[in-house]
């Protein structure tokens, strides 16, 4: 029941199901009544015509004049009947054979002096009237069997409540058409936000509905708050490792004035002042990272490792590095530029000051994940160690710069977009191999490892 069309169709089913079971009782009710007062009108009628035909002969005895009658009273059993009381004595119609009508009991109907009684289990509508003719009190009493009549109402009834179903199958079936027309625009806003996350567009497009229209210029208002305060916070961080610059290299002259006077104290000040500037470049990076947390962005690869070969042959022109690639133009990052930079800069550059000569760069997609391996051809690290220099981005070798901090700030970046990163040894190249897999999308799923 989470979802909104579940609940209208159940809503309309249930509010529909009702009115159509009240509609049917009251129009069966109604229906009933109308046949019933019809009958007793007609009763009505047959009595006045009955109390004409009622009359002495010359023996003082009363008697029915059948010529003035209906001759339906003069067929056996035929469902009409009638019988005169004169002082105690009674003359019957031909139709009721053997027969009597009750006097009593019954039900009342809406008409008065009419009754509903049951005889040999068919329904019949009495009247039993009294008229006062010839200075006598002449009771009479008529009688309908109404049975074909419930026959009818039943069948009519039930045609009604198969006409009501079908009826109700069809304005379901119209419903669910003008329910998904209706949520279309919560359907293209659903598809909106998947590209959004994807990287293919940076704002959601206007709803059609005006429901639905505020919501997405409240997501659109979101998406630029995040990059805003993303901005600032760069710029910020910016500022601050500006303004720290000063300061720091007035402690480096200082640390060398007094390396004349006490040598030993300014080297540990110059360890110290090392460390600082580690930790607070360590840090400043972590602050530029920007995460998974904004949509709508998508990076191609290989631009930004055109650029980076680039720099870092020129960076390391005495090993003459040769860089293999493998991987289609449209193979993206799912993030901003600057952590795409950090990410490859630092996998990169770690492999280069460590290859002898070739590094090996493939990427790939699929609908879930980017995966990305950097091998290089240099000594590696022995499976004890990999997972200490994972957790805490130390170096394993103090003599070259590598493995340390730019461990830790590819470890940050991987966690922030909530990715994968191994390390193992190369089995073309027998030097370590990273590889890294970031989600495109929520729920993405990684591919089993083997």
């Amino acid at each position: 029941m989470k979802s909104i069309q579940t609940r209208l169709n159940s809503g309309f089913i249930l509010v529909s199901v009702i009115a159509i079971v009240v509609l049917w009782l009251a129009n069966s009710w109604f229906l009933r009544q109308t046949a019933y007062e019809f009958v007793s009108a007609r009763l009505s009628s047959d009595a006045y015509a009955l109390l004409r035909a009622v009359s002495m002969d010359e023996a003082g005895r009363w008697r029915v004049n059948g010529d003035l009658i209906d001759p339906v009273y003069q067929q056996p059993m035929s469902g009409h009947y009638f019988q005169v009381g004169v002082d105690g004595k009674w003359v019957y119609s031909r139709s009721l054979w053997d027969e009597m009508i009750p006097t009593m009991g019954g039900e009342q109907i809406g008409r008065e002096n009419v009754r509903l009684i049951t005889k040999a289990n068919h329904p019949w509508l009495v009247l039993d009237q009294s008229f006062m003719k010839d200075g006598k009190r002449v009771q009479l009493v008529l009688a309908e069997d109404v049975k074909r009549i419930d026959e009818s109402l039943i069948r009519l009834g039930w045609g009604v409540a198969a006409a009501g179903v079908v009826f109700l199958a069809v304005m379901l079936l119209l419903q669910v058409a003008i329910i998904r027309r209706g949520l279309r625009s919560l359907v293209n806003v659903r598809s909106d936000i998947s590209r959004l996350k994807k990287g293919e567009v940076r704002q959601l497009a206007p709803a059609n509905t005006a429901e639905v229209d505020p919501l997405v210029t409240e997501i659109n208002y979101l998406v630029q708050a995040m990059e805003l305060r993303l901005q600032r916070s760069r710029n910020a961080v910016g500022n601050l490792a500006h303004a720290a610059k000063t300061p720091l290299t007035v402690l480096d002259r200082q640390i060398e004035a007094l390396k004349e006077n006490d040598p030993q104290q300014a080297g540990d000040m110059m360890e110290q002042s090392v460390r600082l500037r580690d930790l607070m470049q360590r840090e400043l990076t972590r602050a530029r990272i920007a995460g998974a947390a904004l949509p709508g962005q998508r990076i191609y690869l290989l631009p930004e490792l055109d650029k980076l070969q680039r720099t870092l042959k020129a960076i390391y022109r005495e090993k003459a590095l040769e860089f293999d690639v493998e991987m289609d133009e449209k193979v993206y990052f799912p993030g901003e530029r600057d952590d795409l930079m950090e990410l490859l800069g630092n996998l990169l550059d770690n492999a280069s000051k460590w290859a002898q000569g070739q590094v090996s760069i493939s990427a790939a997609a699929d609908e879930h994940c980017l995966t990305l391996v950097i091998e290089d051809d240099g000594p590696g690290i022995e499976e004890d160690q990999m997972e200490r220099l994972m957790t805490r981005g130390e170096r394993l070798d103090e003599s070259t710069d590598g493995h340390g901090l730019g461990m830790s700030i590819i470890t940050d970046i991987v966690n922030q977009y909530e990715g994968q990163l191994t390390l193992s040894r190369s089995a073309s190249l027998h030097g370590l191999q990273v590889a890294v897999m970031l989600p495109l999308h929520t729920n993405a799923e990684f591919p089993k490892s083997n």
